[in-house]
Protein backbone atom coordinates (compact mmCIF):
# COMPACT_ATOMS: atom_id res chain seq x y z
CA UNK A 1 0.00 0.00 0.00
CA UNK A 2 1.41 3.12 -0.79
CA UNK A 3 0.89 6.03 1.08
CA UNK A 4 -1.13 8.12 -1.52
CA UNK A 5 -3.73 5.54 -1.50
CA UNK A 6 -4.03 5.64 2.43
CA UNK A 7 -6.89 8.49 3.45
CA UNK A 8 -7.95 9.43 7.33
CA UNK A 9 -10.93 7.02 8.40
CA UNK A 10 -12.42 9.06 11.00
CA UNK A 11 -13.53 6.98 14.12
CA UNK A 12 -11.88 3.67 12.95
CA UNK A 13 -9.25 3.90 15.50
CA UNK A 14 -11.25 5.09 18.32
CA UNK A 15 -14.09 2.74 17.57
CA UNK A 16 -13.07 0.37 20.64
CA UNK A 17 -14.44 0.88 23.45
CA UNK A 18 -12.33 0.50 26.44
CA UNK A 19 -13.18 -2.73 27.05
CA UNK A 20 -12.25 -4.10 23.71
CA UNK A 21 -9.03 -2.15 23.52
CA UNK A 22 -7.81 -3.88 26.31
CA UNK A 23 -8.93 -7.43 25.50
CA UNK A 24 -7.59 -6.47 22.39
CA UNK A 25 -4.19 -5.54 23.78
CA UNK A 26 -3.97 -8.23 26.30
CA UNK A 27 -4.84 -11.31 23.46
CA UNK A 28 -2.02 -9.35 21.21
CA UNK A 29 0.51 -9.19 24.42
CA UNK A 30 0.79 -13.07 23.14
CA UNK A 31 -0.95 -13.85 20.16
CA UNK A 32 0.53 -12.59 16.85
CA UNK A 33 -2.65 -12.78 15.18
CA UNK A 34 -4.16 -10.37 17.81
CA UNK A 35 -0.89 -7.77 17.20
CA UNK A 36 -1.66 -7.87 13.30
CA UNK A 37 -5.33 -6.78 14.10
CA UNK A 38 -3.47 -4.21 16.47
CA UNK A 39 -1.57 -2.97 13.49
CA UNK A 40 -4.01 -3.39 10.76
CA UNK A 41 -6.58 -0.92 13.15
CA UNK A 42 -4.25 1.50 13.52
CA UNK A 43 -1.57 1.48 11.03
CA UNK A 44 -3.27 3.99 8.97
CA UNK A 45 -3.66 6.45 11.21
CA UNK A 46 -0.31 6.49 11.77
CA UNK A 47 0.76 6.48 8.49
CA UNK A 48 -1.31 9.60 8.27
CA UNK A 49 0.30 11.37 11.07
CA UNK A 50 4.15 10.97 10.29
CA UNK A 51 3.74 11.07 6.80
CA UNK A 52 1.73 14.52 7.84
CA UNK A 53 4.90 15.16 10.16
CA UNK A 54 7.49 14.13 7.74
CA UNK A 55 6.72 14.83 4.21
CA UNK A 56 8.93 11.42 2.95
CA UNK A 57 7.03 8.80 1.96
CA UNK A 58 10.33 6.58 2.71
CA UNK A 59 10.62 7.97 6.08
CA UNK A 60 7.05 7.75 6.85
CA UNK A 61 7.12 3.95 6.44
CA UNK A 62 10.32 3.22 8.22
CA UNK A 63 9.43 5.19 10.98
CA UNK A 64 5.85 3.83 11.38
CA UNK A 65 7.86 0.20 11.08
CA UNK A 66 9.96 1.66 13.96
CA UNK A 67 7.10 2.67 15.95
CA UNK A 68 5.88 -0.61 15.64
CA UNK A 69 8.80 -2.72 16.71
CA UNK A 70 8.24 -0.08 19.94
CA UNK A 71 5.17 -1.45 20.51
CA UNK A 72 5.86 -5.02 20.16
CA UNK A 73 8.50 -4.54 22.71
CA UNK A 74 6.44 -2.44 25.18
CA UNK A 75 3.51 -4.38 24.96
CA UNK A 76 4.21 -6.70 27.71
CA UNK A 77 4.72 -4.40 30.42
CA UNK A 78 1.68 -1.67 28.91
CA UNK A 79 -0.99 -1.12 31.64
CA UNK A 80 -4.33 0.12 31.25
CA UNK A 81 -4.43 3.75 32.87
CA UNK A 82 -6.96 5.25 31.18
CA UNK A 83 -5.07 6.41 28.17
CA UNK A 84 -6.81 5.36 25.06
CA UNK A 85 -4.86 2.73 22.76
CA UNK A 86 -4.70 5.50 20.26
CA UNK A 87 -3.13 8.30 22.71
CA UNK A 88 -0.39 6.03 23.30
CA UNK A 89 0.64 4.85 19.72
CA UNK A 90 0.42 8.65 18.74
CA UNK A 91 2.99 9.17 21.90
CA UNK A 92 4.88 6.71 20.66
CA UNK A 93 5.04 7.97 17.05
CA UNK A 94 5.07 11.76 17.79
CA UNK A 95 8.60 10.72 19.74
CA UNK A 96 9.95 9.00 17.28
CA UNK A 97 9.25 11.19 14.55
CA UNK A 98 10.66 13.84 16.45
CA UNK A 99 13.68 12.24 17.48
CA UNK A 100 13.66 11.53 13.67
CA UNK A 101 13.28 15.46 13.47
CA UNK A 102 16.35 16.44 15.67
CA UNK A 103 18.59 13.91 13.22
CA UNK A 104 17.68 15.18 9.76
CA UNK A 105 17.11 18.84 10.65
CA UNK A 106 19.81 20.51 8.85
CA UNK A 107 19.59 18.18 5.72
CA UNK A 108 15.78 19.31 5.91
CA UNK A 109 16.32 23.05 6.32
CA UNK A 110 18.97 22.85 3.29
CA UNK A 111 15.90 21.22 1.26
CA UNK A 112 13.30 23.49 2.40
CA UNK A 113 15.87 26.58 1.68
CA UNK A 114 17.25 25.50 -2.12
CA UNK A 115 13.01 24.05 -3.57
CA UNK A 116 10.51 26.54 -4.83
CA UNK A 117 7.76 26.71 -2.78
CA UNK A 118 4.46 26.60 -4.91
CA UNK A 119 2.64 30.42 -4.61
CA UNK A 120 -0.71 29.81 -2.66
CA UNK A 121 -1.87 32.85 -4.70
CA UNK A 122 -1.97 31.49 -8.52
CA UNK A 123 -5.23 30.67 -9.42
CA UNK A 124 -3.75 26.93 -11.44
CA UNK A 125 -2.53 26.03 -8.01
CA UNK A 126 -3.71 22.33 -7.74
CA UNK A 127 -5.14 21.11 -4.28
CA UNK A 128 -1.85 18.43 -3.97
CA UNK A 129 0.41 21.54 -4.65
CA UNK A 130 -1.70 23.57 -2.39
CA UNK A 131 -1.47 20.78 0.77
CA UNK A 132 2.20 20.25 -0.63
CA UNK A 133 2.53 24.13 0.08
CA UNK A 134 1.12 24.17 3.85
CA UNK A 135 3.28 20.82 4.60
CA UNK A 136 6.63 22.65 4.07
CA UNK A 137 5.56 24.95 6.27
CA UNK A 138 4.86 22.99 9.00
CA UNK A 139 8.01 21.16 8.17
CA UNK A 140 9.45 24.15 8.92
CA UNK A 141 8.07 24.54 13.07
CA UNK A 142 10.05 23.06 15.38
CA UNK A 143 8.70 19.42 16.33
CA UNK A 144 7.24 20.39 19.43
CA UNK A 145 4.42 22.50 17.42
CA UNK A 146 4.18 20.12 14.59
CA UNK A 147 3.10 17.51 16.99
CA UNK A 148 -0.34 19.61 18.37
CA UNK A 149 -0.78 21.15 14.97
CA UNK A 150 -0.85 17.76 13.36
CA UNK A 151 -2.54 15.96 16.47
CA UNK A 152 -5.44 18.29 17.03
CA UNK A 153 -6.13 19.66 13.55
CA UNK A 154 -5.43 17.13 11.47
CA UNK A 155 -6.14 14.02 13.16
CA UNK A 156 -8.84 15.54 15.16
CA UNK A 157 -7.80 14.73 18.59
CA UNK A 158 -9.23 16.71 20.99
CA UNK A 159 -6.85 18.70 24.01
CA UNK A 160 -7.37 16.21 26.64
CA UNK A 161 -6.14 13.47 24.05
CA UNK A 162 -3.77 15.77 22.42
CA UNK A 163 -2.64 16.25 25.71
CA UNK A 164 -2.21 12.51 26.52
CA UNK A 165 -0.63 11.50 23.26
CA UNK A 166 2.47 13.76 23.80
CA UNK A 167 2.60 13.61 27.42
CA UNK A 168 1.72 16.94 28.63
CA UNK A 169 -0.92 18.79 30.63
CA UNK A 170 -3.63 20.42 28.38
CA UNK A 171 -3.13 24.16 29.05
CA UNK A 172 0.53 23.19 27.79
CA UNK A 173 -1.20 21.86 24.26
CA UNK A 174 -3.91 25.34 23.96
CA UNK A 175 -0.68 27.32 24.62
CA UNK A 176 1.50 25.01 22.11
CA UNK A 177 -0.92 25.45 19.65
CA UNK A 178 -2.00 29.29 20.12
CA UNK A 179 2.17 29.78 19.67
CA UNK A 180 2.08 26.98 16.64
CA UNK A 181 -0.62 28.78 14.61
CA UNK A 182 1.52 31.97 15.21
CA UNK A 183 4.09 30.75 14.00
CA UNK A 184 2.54 28.77 11.15
CA UNK A 185 0.51 32.01 9.92
CA UNK A 186 4.36 33.53 10.15
CA UNK A 187 5.80 30.78 8.09
CA UNK A 188 3.02 31.24 5.26
CA UNK A 189 3.46 34.73 4.92
CA UNK A 190 7.17 34.77 4.65
CA UNK A 191 6.78 31.96 1.37
CA UNK A 192 4.50 34.32 -0.24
Amino acid sequence: MTLAHVQPIAGVATALDTGRERELIEHAKRDREAFGTLYRRFSPMLLNYVHRRTGDVHATEDLVADVFLIVMRSLPGYRHRGIPLRAWLLRIATNTVNRWARRHRKRRWAALESDQLVDANEPSTTGEALEEYFQRALLALPPRYQAVLALYHLEGLSVKETAAAIGCREGTVRSRLSRARDALRRQLKERR
